[in-house]
């Protein structure tokens, strides 16, 4: 490339912003990986249901998700259970309870469920919501249980020494702010 070509291809990645590049070498997108178990129908309902509406029985997921047939439910749900995000807890009594909940492992997907949430009140509302109008987490969800839901589930994430906090700036300016930790200065630094 010539060096035209190349402070060509600098000036629109300026433009643009700074892309993400690894620094370790990448066999398989994670993207990619986790988009083939996450991504099939009816997955990320699935665990939607079981994760924040604990809605936790065959029966009552079946009922919850419009269009979704028993054969792929039960198709699903062993699919989560063999790649580690669900469990199975079979109650004992006149009949036999079959009881669904996430593991460690399910309960890292929850946060990913939220920002989707935001991502589709925000730019989807005029499908999401009645009135059409985009929508906050906070304005979802009952005083504080935005918050409560961002900090619980934020914090299962790991970006190594950046931290992902929370920001309320007088009930009015929510968003989620990265904070780079310093171990060195005990510090964090924006």
């Amino acid at each position: 490339m010539n060096p035209k070509n190349n402070r060509m291809v600098e000036n629109q990645n300026e433009k643009e912003g700074t892309s993400i590049k690894p620094r370790v070498k990448i066999l398989n997108c994670p993207i990619r990986t986790t988009l083939g178990v996450l991504g099939k129908k009816w997955t990320m309902l699935i665990i939607r249901d079981i994760g924040f509406l604990k809605i936790n029985r065959f029966n009552r997921i079946l009922e919850s998700i419009p269009g979704l047939t028993p054969r792929v439910l039960s198709m699903r749900l062993r699919e989560l259970e063999k790649e580690g995000m669900i469990k199975c807890k079979q109650i004992k009594g006149d009949q036999l309870m079959v009881i669904w909940s996430l593991t460690e492992k399910g309960k890292d997907i929850l946060p990913i469920l939220l920002m989707l949430t935001a991502f589709g009140s925000k730019w989807y509302a005029h499908y999401v919501f009645e009135d059409k109008k985009p929508r906050k987490l906070d304005e979802m969800f009952s005083e504080g249980e935005a918050e409560a839901m961002i900090c619980e589930y934020g914090n299962r994430l790991d970006f190594g020494n950046a931290t992902l906090e929370y920001k309320n700036h007088n009930k009015l300016n929510n968003r989620i702010k990265f904070t780079n930790y310093d171990p060195k200065n005990n510090s964090e630094k924006e």
